[in-house]
């Protein structure tokens, strides 16, 4: 129902709960309160406070309390219900007036109630419930973990912003502030805060030391939050500091200078030395260069260095009487986009030795000119002829040759040190080996010696001393005697170990007078043995050929092999009497079963 109250303000108002019966019912009492109220309506406030989370149950005030001085009230009606926490929060005694609580309250779900209670006598109390905060959350950070990079030699003072911790709670009871409670190694780090417009409590990591990676590359921050409650509650994460690397150090070189001694007969691309420098930075700008500089050193470029290992080996031919001692500048520089760069000096002395090696020509005595012989070839026959000089002089003339491989199949010969043989020392077999590798050395006499060497692969050629074998020496097939001229009887097949020529197989059948080679042919290349003519099982039921196989070489080599064809009979032929007609006299008184006529 509406009622009107002294200032013409209109509110919504129903029965409490424990009105009795409905309203239909009650329209007599009604009408009348309704018009009491209308010229007696008074009103009054009635403020109460509960802390959140007290149990259901608990008392939270009498709106008897906020009646005007001495009037009493024996029945109250509550305002509407809706929104606003009657019934579901909060529980009204209609008659007494206390207020008690339907459930443990939570400031942060909802911190204030408010709603109208309505005397017999027209009187009005506005109740406001205020839901106190208590300490029941602690700060929270979005992240238990969180990473951070910051170079190194940062500015002190610099600030990096971190996600602030947030606290449900209000006032006094929300984040007050944040400490480092672990890993601030050598107080790198220091932390600032700022109450923003939100309420919301921001943090700054601030340097407070100077950083160098090479002392300390990460730090693992424990950060904490903490409330203004008592006891505090606290909240953690853990931040884990990365320190980048700048450039702030350049390569050094393990020594200063560095000395080798070479022979001026070092072959092209033979290593030198190596030099070393170490950065102690990280990354590209830790990643040593090396380099010849050609402006101060090595115009000629008799050397090269690698650029990432150091190593320094010889890329023109040296010559003692031409030049003696090389000095070389080298650089050693990172990888950073400005580059810090060292130098050190490398001394090459070269020294005067046995600088000519020897020097060999092979003739190889095929027909062709071309590393090869025949499986046939005799031992002692002679494979290659090497012709071996020193240009140096003295002791350093006198050259040794000798021949590595071949499992003993050739040796070497010479009968004036200066012109070498090389020959077959046992037989050679092609289907067993058909190449060998030989090595032959010239080494001088020299100190230290020099070596030439020539490796070479000798080709076997195949000469054809295998005949074709089939696979079985005898094969045997059955067909009808009713097949077609051209069909299929059966495949043959002969392998020869030889190659090329030797070891290409033809096949055909052998003629004979007795032979039923007549009545078949075979493909000369697959070995497919078919019927060339139409077969009679009563003229010959059991047909046999035999298979020749031939290769290709000159003089040819052949083998054979038989094949049986078992002729299978079909009813083709009818029967026939010896003669178109038969007189025969037959005695009286024959007995039965006498024969008379065949």
């Amino acid at each position: 129902m509406t009622i009107t109250s002294k200032g013409s303000r209109q509110r919504s108002w129903v029965r409490g709960p424990r009105m009795g019966s409905s309203l239909c019912q009650q329209k007599p009492f009604l009408h009348a309160f309704v018009i009491l109220l209308q010229s007696t309506l008074a009103l009054g406030v009635l403020e109460l406070q509960l802390d959140e989370g007290q149990p259901a149950g608990t008392i939270v005030g009498d709106i008897s309390a906020g009646l005007p001085p001495g009037e009493t009230a024996s029945l109250y009606f509550i305002s509407d219900h809706e929104g606003t926490g009657v019934g579901s929060d909060l529980n009204i005694d209609e008659t007494t007036g206390i207020i008690t609580t339907t459930r443990r309250l939570d400031r942060e779900e909802r911190d204030h109630y408010s709603f109208i209670a309505v005397t017999m006598t027209g009187t009005t109390i506005e109740v406001s419930i205020t839901v106190n905060d208590i300490n029941d959350h602690a700060p929270e950070f979005p992240k238990k973990k969180a990473l951070l990079k910051i170079p190194e030699h940062t500015v002190v003072g610099t600030r990096f912003s971190l996600d602030p911790a947030t606290d449900a709670d209000k006032d006094q009871l929300t984040t007050q502030g944040y400490t480092i409670k672990e890993g601030n190694v050598g107080h790198m780090f220091k932390l600032e805060n700022k109450r923003g417009a939100n309420k919301v409590l921001y943090l700054d990591l601030v340097v407070s030391g100077l950083l160098d990676r090479e002392k300390r590359s990460s730090y693992s921050l424990v950060i904490e939050a903490f409330d203004g409650g008592s006891p505090r509650r606290v909240g953690s994460m853990t931040l884990e500091v990365t320190v980048t690397d700048i450039n702030d150090h350049a390569p050094v070189f393990n020594q200063s200078r560095y000395h080798a001694i070479i022979s001026e007969s070092l072959p092209q691309g033979s290593s030198i030395l190596q030099v070393f420098a170490a950065d102690e930075d990280e990354g590209d700008n830790g990643l040593v260069l090396y380099e010849i500089n050609r402006r101060q050193s090595d115009p000629e470029r008799y050397f090269v260095i690698d650029l990432k290992s150091g190593v320094i080996t010889l890329n023109r031919p040296l010559d003692y009487e031409l030049k003696r001692v090389h000095e070389l500048v080298v650089q050693a520089r990172d990888n950073a986009s400005q580059p810090e760069v060292t130098n050190a000096f490398v001394t090459i002395h070269v020294r005067d030795f046995n600088d000519n090696q020897p020097t060999m020509t092979i003739i190889f005595l095929s027909e062709d000119g071309s590393p090869r012989i025949s499986e046939g070839a005799q031992p002692g026959q002679y494979v290659a002829r090497i012709s071996v000089t020193d240009p140096d002089y003295g002791e350093y003339a006198n050259v040794n040759v000798s021949l590595e491989g071949g499992d003993g199949k050739f040796a070497l010969t010479t009968k004036d040190s200066i012109i070498y043989l090389i020959y077959v020392d046992q037989v050679l077999d092609r289907e067993e080996r058909d190449s060998y590798d030989l090595r032959v050395m010239a080494t001088d006499s020299g100190t230290p010696p020099l070596r030439a060497e020539s490796s070479f692969t000798i080709q076997v050629t195949d000469v054809n001393d295998n005949p074709p074998l089939f696979d079985q020496q005898a094969y045997k097939q059955t067909i009808p005697e009713v097949v077609y001229p051209g069909s299929f009887v059966l495949q043959v097949t002969a392998r020869d170990k030889d190659q090329g020529p030797n070891g290409d197989v033809r096949y055909s059948l052998l003629k004979g007078k007795n032979s039923h080679s007549n009545w078949f042919s075979i493909d000369p290349i697959t070995g497919i043995i078919t019927t060339a003519t139409a077969l009679d099982f009563e003229s010959e039921p059991a047909p046999s050929v035999t298979v020749i196989a031939t290769d290709g070489g000159r003089p040819p080599l052949s083998s054979t092999a038989k094949v049986d064809i078992v002729v299978q009979d079909v009813n083709d032929n009818p029967p026939v009497f010896s003669r178109n007609f038969y007189n025969v006299s037959v005695k009286e008184n024959t007995p039965a079963g006498t024969c008379f006529l065949e």
